[in-house]
């Protein structure tokens, strides 16, 4: 059973056994066309863009959602002069299919819009709900509790998520992900019924899966090992030659190391190997007594002030304990970011006492996921050894090895959805704190955007670095060197080594270097390699994907104008105003700019400095 099922409006796709709790009264339902059920009665959504407006809420239900996001979702970037108003529209559009559904509200504050309603009325909730049920089940060894399960939530699929709409990249992006956990959990579903000898559901489920998606490369190991268990071994050799063929022509590539050992296999009449899969069907145990708990976070750096953010941010990564949590750290460069974030995941770690992983994918040389996902599973005590044959079957062990255990896992400068993605734990009671400038568009993940340090607090830096006492000795100098350094954690960490460096410079006579150009950022660059990272990386992804963007920065970094306009930006790459205002939204997006009031932007951050 894969999902998408013909069942009538209504009906989650027939009976699924004691998992599949079956509809509730006023159901949101976005695993197929967007539906609302009142009394037993589902509610066809009419207009396309109501409809997509709706879909947008409810994949982020209780979560406020800009107006800058919806706009995107809806028209992609390009968006007519009165999206604003239509999305008031829409949203009075939704109010009126929610009239009479019972605590529900859509509510419109500081700019956003925010949908409140129960998760466990929308059906992607359900569906996710299910799937954590049915991996712990597994983890386990309940295999049939687990085939139950992720049965169950496979019918809650009724067709393409959110019915085909047209929508906007972000929006798109959700649903693609989405579609590809629906694959996922059918692929680990299939496994699950292989062990349980249930050949019959697994070849007809694979034909249909790939009917959809033929490059599934791990689908057709899958049938391959179903038709040779079943004694079927002239039907294994044709799906693999259908595969081969098939990898060739659209992708060029021969099949993987998973395929030809099915092959072999089926060729030399073998048992069927196991581990060839997604996921080992076997139960994963809880850590043993003696194995050694994973303790990865790094030393934390030097560290002050910043009370209200960590209170925050602890709150968040301590919330609704017993359930899977993601929450993200994001802000401009040099804000120390991984700072905070390590110094709350040190504060916090009595409450993941089955360890606490860190993973950074960041630097010049991006981390290949695959690797830093097989080091996690070494350090989890992988009785595989952590040597699965891709990253989607690494990835699926890793989440079988999070069930049962409380791990608090630290993602640092991550930038990339589908990295990030593959090393997210779905065990209940595990949380994963994910840093970056820009933080990608995660499922269900409460934010918390991080600025420079207030004034005090970073002369308080300074001092710790450089001397309390020659601080104390000239407190107007240090708060304007700490002004000139835009108050960012980064920099000042490059200055007051600098200055620890050089015990004879007084604080006034470094600031009149400062002042007359004879420090130059150059300098400190040479001083801490991190910040010479920072430096080199801002503005790095936006070439050649928005090159307006990447020629604005420029432009920025080199001349430092303290404000522009979409006119002003426009004049000086000669563009359009609007190609310019795309550009100015961008950079705003890559927390490079921020808007200072209408048609107005300013730099932030290192963006400043020269």
């Amino acid at each position: 059973m894969l999902g998408r099922s013909d069942a009538p409006a209504g009906s989650p796709g027939g009976s699924t056994g004691p998992a599949d709790e079956g509809p509730l009264a006023g159901d949101f339902r976005v695993l197929g066309p967007v539906e609302v059920g009142r009394r037993r009665r589902v509610v066809r959504i009419g207009g396309v863009k109501p409809r997509v407006f709706l879909l947008a809420m409810l994949l982020n239900v209780n979560r406020q959602v800009s107006l800058d996001w919806l706009t995107d979702a809806l028209w992609d970037g390009r968006p007519p002069t009165s999206a604003v108003a239509n999305l008031r529209t829409y949203a009075m559009c939704v109010r009126r299919w929610l009239a009479g559904s019972p605590e529900v509200e859509m509510v419109c504050r500081s700019g956003a819009y925010e949908l409140a309603l129960s998760p466990r009325r929308v059906d992607v909730h359900r569906f996710e709900s299910l799937v954590a049920d049915g991996r712990s089940a597994l983890g386990r060894g309940d295999r049939l509790d687990a085939a139950a399960r992720l049965t169950a939530a496979l019918r809650l699929w009724r067709g393409p998520a959110g019915g085909g709409v047209p929508c906007g990249r972000p929006l798109a992006a959700r649903l693609a992900a989405l579609e590809e956990q629906r694959l996922a959990v059918a692929e680990e579903r299939a496994e699950i019924l292989l062990a349980l000898d249930r050949t019959i559901e697994v070849i007809a489920d694979m034909r249909v899966l790939l009917g959809d998606d033929p490059l599934r490369e791990h689908a057709w190991t899958l049938l391959i090992r179903a038709l040779h268990a079943s004694g079927d071994a002239s039907g294994a050799l044709t799906a693999y030659g259908e595969a081969r063929a098939v990898l060739a022509e659209q992708l060029g590539l021969e099949p993987g190391p998973n395929l030809l050992a099915a092959q072999r296999a089926v060729l030399h009449r073998d048992p069927v190997p196991s581990g060839w899969g997604r996921t080992e069907v076997v139960a994963v145990a809880p850590p043993a007594a003696d194995q050694e708990v994973p303790r990865q976070l790094p030393r934390p750096a030097l560290f002050v002030g910043r009370d209200r953010e960590c209170a925050r941010l602890a709150e968040l990564v301590l919330a609704d304990p017993g359930q899977a949590r993601v929450v993200a750290v994001d802000g401009p460069p040099g804000t120390g970011k991984s700072a905070l974030a390590l110094r709350v995941a040190g504060m916090v770690t009595d409450r993941f006492p089955d360890g606490q992983l860190y993973a950074d994918l960041g630097g010049p040389d991006k981390a290949d996921p695959a690797v830093i996902i097989q080091a996690l599973l070494r350090a989890l005590g992988d009785p595989l050894g952590g040597v699965a044959g891709s990253l989607a079957e690494a990835s699926a062990r890793y989440r079988s090895l999070t069930v049962g255990r409380r791990l608090l896992v630290v993602i640092d400068n991550a930038d990339d959805t589908a990295s990030v993605d593959e090393l997210l734990p779905t065990g209940a009671g595990c949380t994963a704190l994910v840093t970056g400038r820009r933080t990608p568009m995660l499922d269900h993940a409460d934010r918390l955007t991080v600025g420079a340090l207030r004034p005090a607090e970073a002369e308080t830096l300074i001092a710790a670095l450089a001397g309390a006492e020659r601080v104390a000795r000239a407190p107007t100098a240090t708060a304007e060197i700490a002004r000139r350094c835009q108050h960012l954690p980064l920099v000042l960490r490059a200055v007051g080594a600098l200055l620890a460096d050089r015990p004879h410079w007084s604080l006034p006579d470094f600031l009149d270097t400062l002042i007359d150009g004879r420090c130059q950022l150059s300098e400190l660059r040479h001083r801490d390699g991190r910040l010479a990272d920072v430096l080199c990386g801002i503005g790095r992804e936006l070439h050649p994907s928005d090159p307006a963007a990447a020629r604005l920065l420029g432009v920025i970094r080199r001349h430092g104008p303290p404000e522009l306009t979409p006119s002003g930006a426009a004049t000086l790459l000669t563009v359009p105003v609007g190609t310019a205002e795309a550009a100015l939204d961008r950079l705003v997006d890559e927390h490079l700019l921020h808007r200072v009031g209408p048609d107005r932007y300013a730099p932030v951050g290192l963006t400043c400095l020269r």
